[in-house]
């Protein structure tokens, strides 16, 4: 009983992650953000598809199936947001990825656990670390980049005294 109750706290934890990346990728205005964040969303939904799966094959009921997510209507004014909103907004979704993996992580040291579980949740946990490393990498790009212009204004304004 307590793993399914611990599978059911990572199904939901899985869920809200998808509905972070989502709405996350409606907010970020750079292409390479979205595109990860679009795609980092359809993976834990397909992610918590798969434990849906391994719990029913396991005779537990999931007590989640979907989560409810905000979609922007084309009227509502889009505010563009600052370089330090992006990376604010992709820390955010790695940090709960984090939480995810520590998750993931006490439960593959449960004995009880079966090897079914254990592959489904491996999977996502090593998806989730790579993906880590790779939004970190994005943050970095984009800090690196956002230091060259602000040297480059700094220039441009003490060339204009």
């Amino acid at each position: 009983m307590e793993i399914e109750k611990e599978m059911q706290k990572l199904l939901e934890m899985i869920f809200e992650a998808e509905k972070m990346y989502f709405e996350a990728a409606q907010e970020v205005q750079l292409v390479e953000f979205t595109r990860f964040l679009n795609f980092q969303s359809s993976k834990r939904n397909k992610f918590a598809n798969e434990i849906v799966e391994v719990l029913t094959s396991h005779n537990m009921v999931a007590t989640m199936l979907y989560i409810e997510k905000g979609i922007r209507s084309e009227n509502q004014e889009t505010s563009l947001l600052g370089r330090e909103k992006y990376i604010h907004l992709m820390i955010k979704c790695l940090n709960f990825d984090g939480e995810l993996i520590d998750t993931i992580t006490e439960l593959l040291n449960k004995p009880s656990l079966s090897i079914e579980i254990a592959e489904v949740i491996t999977r996502v946990m090593t998806f989730l670390i790579f993906q880590h490393v790779r939004g970190a990498e994005m943050i970095k790009r984009l800090n690196k980049e956002r230091e060259i212009n602000i040297k480059e204004s700094k220039i441009v304004r003490l060339q204009s005294y």
